[in-house]
């Protein structure tokens, strides 16, 4: 016979709040992305790089490391502040 402690009213996870989930996911995706642009131009003997065809970046290994988090946290934040726009709509009444 099962526990009836044991059964949900189907709010589960309700009050949970997810960021600090989502800002150490996003902490490790910019650590991975410095990292790989560490690697990637210390293993490649380029001068400089452009971007997108506006910026020029030196191609050393710590400018590319700060290029891949740079663009990385961008990109996050404007994925999370859709995300965080949407959550509100979800929300109202």
């Amino acid at each position: 016979m099962a526990n009836q402690t044991d059964r949900h009213d189907g709010d589960v996870g309700t009050g949970v709040d997810g960021r600090p989930y989502l800002l150490g996911a996003a902490g490790v995706v910019t650590l991975f992305a410095a990292a790989a642009g560490y690697v990637v131009a210390a293993n490649n003997a380029v001068d400089a790089v452009t971007v997108f065809g506006l910026v020029r970046l030196p191609g050393a290994p710590a400018a590319m490391a700060l290029y891949g988090a740079v663009l990385s946290l961008i990109v996050l934040g404007v994925l999370f502040g859709l995300v965080s726009v949407v959550s509100r709509y979800e929300e109202a009444p």
